[in-house]
Order: C-alpha cells, then sequence, then structure tokens
C-alpha cells in the first residue's frame, strides 16, 4: 500500500473507532492535508476542497478540522492566532514544533517527554488531558542573517 494511503486508511479507521461519521468533505480534509508536503491554513484546506465541494463552508472546514484534532490525526500550529494557524498530519506521530516568528515557517520537534511534575500536577488538579500542545517562538537561521529582527537573550 502506498504511503499516503496507508495514512489515510489508518485515519479513516480510527475515525470510525472513534464513532465519527466518514463524511465525504472530512474524508477529504484528510487527503489534502496527507498530501500537502506543508502545513495548510484553514484558508488553503478550504480553497482544495472547494474543487470538489464548491458548497462547502469554511465553518465546516473549522468544525471538521477541530474534530481531526481532537481524534488525535490532525495537529495545529497555533502561530500565535487562530487565523494564521496551520494544519498538519499527525497520525500516530505526535510531536510539537518551533516556530519562525520572522518568516513563520514552522520545524518539527520530535521529542515529546511530559515532565512527572506535570503529570503530578494533572493528578493533583483531578483533570485528565486529552492532548497538549507545545510550540517554541524564535527566528530560524535565515532570518537571524537579516538585520531586520530584533535582539533578544535567549532561554
Amino acid at each position: 500500500m502506498v504511503p499516503n494511503q496507508s495514512k489515510l486508511a489508518f485515519s479513516l479507521q480510527k475515525i470510525k473507532d472513534l464513532g465519527y461519521r466518514l463524511t465525504p468533505q472530512r474524508i477529504e480534509i484528510l487527503e489534502t492535508i496527507i498530501e500537502s508536503d506543508n502545513a495548510l491554513t484553514v484558508q488553503e484546506i478550504h480553497a482544495a476542497i472547494k474543487i470538489k465541494h464548491p458548497h462547502v463552508s469554511l465553518d465546516t472546514i473549522y468544525r471538521n478540522l477541530s474534530t481531526l484534532t481532537e481524534a488525535g490525526l490532525v495537529g495545529q500550529i497555533n502561530l500565535q492566532s487562530r487565523e494564521s494557524a496551520k494544519f498538519e498530519f499527525q497520525g500516530k506521530h505526535h510531536h510539537h514544533h518551533a516556530v519562525c516568528l520572522s518568516c513563520k515557517k514552522s520545524f518539527c520537534l520530535d521529542d515529546c517527554s511530559v515532565s512527572e511534575a506535570f503529570e503530578k500536577q494533572m493528578k493533583e488538579a483531578n483533570f485528565r488531558p486529552v492532548t497538549h500542545i507545545f510550540e517554541v517562538y524564535g527566528y530560524c537561521s535565515e532570518c537571524q542573517e537579516s538585520d531586520e529582527i530584533p535582539i533578544q537573550a535567549g532561554l
């Protein structure tokens, strides 16, 4: 099976297992995100979906992305606002991002080690987390070479 078809098959099964409906728009959104080499904005996803589903609304895209994110299939890169948020296929691989404040490129951070202190705090608060997002904001190597970024101390 081709890798993207395998990702789609895994995703469709997970959606069924979680009790969600397999709507044509949901499937198309997943295919669009899986096929993309880059994280996509809601507007980019909407434009791609409208080709096959011309009457699909932006609200439908937002609702389905929310469902796919809750299901753990799609990851959201916030880029500090809802309007500039980007979405990518997460599938079985949970990860985080470093985001350049200048050019908005994001880079995957594969390590996700939630500390024991964090887990203890969640248990003490009787809070059951479903997912989490960790993003580091700064400047990529290309943008650091430009004179347009502010000089700041690091972490």
